[in-house]
């Protein structure tokens, strides 16, 4: 199915709803309802203002996305305290929150409080297989948040809100086009109704995307994304929201580059056959019921269906044997896929002072995967990888995960202003292995089943010291289960290996001063992880994962905005971190002791600022500096990045129905690195885009 044919079926479903279906009145987007506190639902998993939540939690409302027109999800995120996201070109991407810049399982992702991704399975890259044109608000939680949300919510969990159904009929279409070869059209349109059934409400946002020829060579993609929410308000107490979202993306891989073409041909690319295609769907309904005013339930059952396919580049490396380069070249396709039932029930009751929520949850996520092993040739004068050959089949396998837990949490509000908090949850975790080849040191190991069990627990403080001033603190603790894929590798003998855990204590004071124009927080962290998995080197030198690893992640955070002026409504926003992230125990081989030393890819400081300014009520202008400090490049401490700074300039006028935009990314068109590595005594560096125009325009129907 071509992207042509994509995209007219996003548009002709987009504008045949437009006069068809409604809104449910307790889902008023907020543009329709204000309220004087900032409610948030991911610290409780119900909404709750931000001044009595325990946690470092930041808010990205509708009105900051809609002004931004973001074309990557970085771009807003980043704008968040101790949040950086990079961009690896066609929405990939990894994560830095209290962590370095990683691929590490140690983040959690969720569309309205359930995870894009299974436990074991995890993806670096899951955030482009998000739908940015149906969220309505992001919400940015920091530390372990286990104790609601089980493994992998260690660094951060970041949760998109769907947009809801509006009141009356509206519908939006928008195009972009960037100079260094974007392309995107968005569409959306909702409308609202009343049946003998009671009142329902239809939504759908969709876009389309392609990049074509650009700066970078080998750098083609496309991308499709739907969201379809139907909202049922059956009666006062009952309601019912369906969410439907697919997202299609297919993307070349540029791969890194070497020091000296870094330096002087940032655009060039070794590849011309590696490519990722990724096809996901997320299907889920929720029922609401408030029995009284005091106690209320909710159930959520779903369902994801994911398959990737990639030949990626960072699997294509040198033969070497004993060490020594052979002159040959490997690598290896892939492909995975996994199916998803779930089921999520909670009750909460307030027995004033005291609210309780309980809740369970049950997850069946069959994952099968295979890996094939790649023959590659490559010119050596241009280092161009040419082409390549399929040998064998290295990796077969089925594996059952399933994840059943048990949560609880209890809100005391023991002083008018002083409120605690303290939760707990208990996973139980299992994979069952099915090699559906012959075991052996190639192709894995015998079949077997294997159980992981964990206790998470939670407990904070909030102290609303004054209607301006709140102090909270807050220990959690955290867990990760050894991936699917770090467990049943190329090894006969599978791995015996336990969850990783992590002991986070943060304080943090939100404030807002000189009558709320200055509006901040201050967090102050201290996260320790034990038992982490890394990739130890044996004698022989072969590698194997080991719980060989304790970590140590401290740092401040801070973030605000600055009512400058109400004259052209200045605003100035500042975001930041400084950070230390450490090995406390780090042996890799028998000989290799990296303790003591700063991990790699971890800047020990990274922020944005962005001034504002509305110089007539349509246009809004603004100016953001991004920075990313310099950071060590290996775990030797040997090699290092010297970091960057960024400016971009934005401008977006509206007049009535009509929006036009348009972006200066990378003004000064500083040369800089995304991410970095070093192997085999070499960096390799991911080139950023240069200086890039972009323009768009937008018409809102109805409104």
């Amino acid at each position: 199915m071509n992207t042509q044919f994509r995209l007219s079926v996003l548009t002709a479903a987009c504008l045949s709803i437009t006069y068809s279906s409604m809104a449910i009145a307790e889902t008023l987007s907020q543009d329709q309802t204000k309220t004087l506190d900032t409610i948030v639902v991911t610290a409780s998993r119900e909404g709750e203002s931000i001044n009595n939540t325990p946690a470092a939690i930041s808010k990205i409302n509708n009105k900051d996305i809609e002004a931004k027109h973001a074309t990557f999800i970085g771009q807003l995120v980043n704008q968040t305290p101790g949040v950086l996201m990079n961009d690896l070109g066609n929405e990939q991407h990894m994560m830095s929150i209290r962590q370095p810049i990683t691929t590490s399982a140690v983040y959690q992702y969720l569309e309205d409080g359930i995870s894009i991704r299974p436990v074991g399975v995890f993806n670096h890259n899951a955030l482009y297989e998000v739908n940015l044109a149906g969220i309505d608000s992001i919400e940015i939680l920091r530390g372990p948040a286990s104790s609601l949300y089980g493994s992998n919510a260690i660094g951060g969990t970041i949760n998109f809100l769907t947009k809801a159904p509006s009141l009356m009929p509206t519908a939006d279409l928008g195009i972009s086009s960037s100079s260094e070869g974007y392309r995107r059209l968005e569409v959306g349109a909702s409308n609202t109704f009343d049946t003998a059934y009671g009142e329902h409400g239809l939504r759908l946002s969709a876009y389309a995307s392609d990049r074509g020829e650009s700066w970078q060579d080998h750098a083609e993609s496309n991308k499709q994304s739907v969201t379809l929410r139907h909202d049922w308000h059956i009666s006062d107490t009952t309601q019912v929201k369906n969410i439907a979202s697919y997202n299609h993306l297919k993307a070349d891989m540029t791969g890194s580059l070497n020091a000296n073409d870094f330096s002087k041909r940032q655009g060039y690319s070794y590849q011309t056959f590696t490519y990722r295609e990724v096809d996901a769907t997320r299907l889920s309904s929720q029922l609401n019921h408030s029995w009284n005013e005091q106690q209320k339930s909710q159930m959520t059952v779903y369902y994801r269906d994911n398959t990737t396919e990639q030949n990626p580049s960072y699997n294509i490396r040198t033969d070497v044997v004993s060490g020594v380069p052979t002159g040959t070249y490997s690598g290896q396709t892939t492909y995975n896929a996994f199916q998803s039932y779930g089921l999520n029930v909670q009750h909460s009751a307030n027995f004033d002072p005291v609210k309780f929520t309980i809740g369970v949850m049950a997850e069946h996520s069959p994952n099968q995967a295979k890996t094939n092993d790649i023959e590659v040739f490559r010119d050596p004068n241009t280092l161009v990888y040419t082409s390549y050959k399929q040998r064998q089949l290295l990796r077969d396998f089925k594996v059952d995960i399933n994840n059943q837990a048990l949560y609880t949490q209890a809100n005391w509000q023991v002083l008018p202003n002083l409120n605690l908090v303290g939760g707990a949850r208990y996973d139980w975790i299992s994979y069952d292995f099915d090699n559906q080849l012959v075991p052996s040191t190639v192709t894995g190991a015998p079949d077997e089943k294997r159980n992981f069990h964990k206790t998470s627990p939670q407990l904070g403080l909030v102290w609303n010291i004054t209607p301006e001033f709140d102090l909270y603190s807050n220990w959690s603790q955290g867990f990760v289960p050894p991936e699917v894929s770090g467990l049943y590798g190329a090894n006969l003998v599978t791995p015996d290996l336990k969850e990783a855990t992590f002991n986070n204590v943060d304080a943090g004071l939100r404030f807002k001063l000189f009558d709320d124009r200055l509006d901040g927080e201050i967090t102050l962290y201290r996260l320790q992880g034990q038992d982490e998995v890394l990739s130890y080197t044996k004698p022989d030198n072969t590698r194997e994962p080991r719980n060989a690893g304790q970590t140590l992640h401290q740092g401040i955070e801070i973030g605000g905005t600055w009512k400058i002026s109400d004259i052209y409504n200045q605003r100035l926003k500042l975001s930041g971190s400084f950070a230390k992230h450490e090995y406390e125990d780090f042996k890799p081989s028998s000989v290799a002791d990296y303790s003591g030393n700063t991990m790699p890819s971890s800047p020990k400081s990274f922020g944005t600022i962005e001034y504002q300014i509305k110089p007539i009520p349509e246009l809004l202008l603004s100016a953001e500096g991004v920075y990313v400090g310099s950071y060590w490049i290996n775990e030797a401490n040997t090699e290092k990045y010297d970091g960057h700074t960024v400016l971009n300039l934005r401008a977006n006028y509206r007049q009535n129905a009509y929006e036009i935009y348009g972006q200066i990314l990378n003004v000064a068109d500083a040369h800089y690195a995304e991410s970095t590595s070093f192997s085999n005594n070499q960096a390799s560096y991911t080139p950023a885009a240069p200086r890039t125009y972009l323009l768009g325009l937008r018409y809102h129907f109805g409104e």
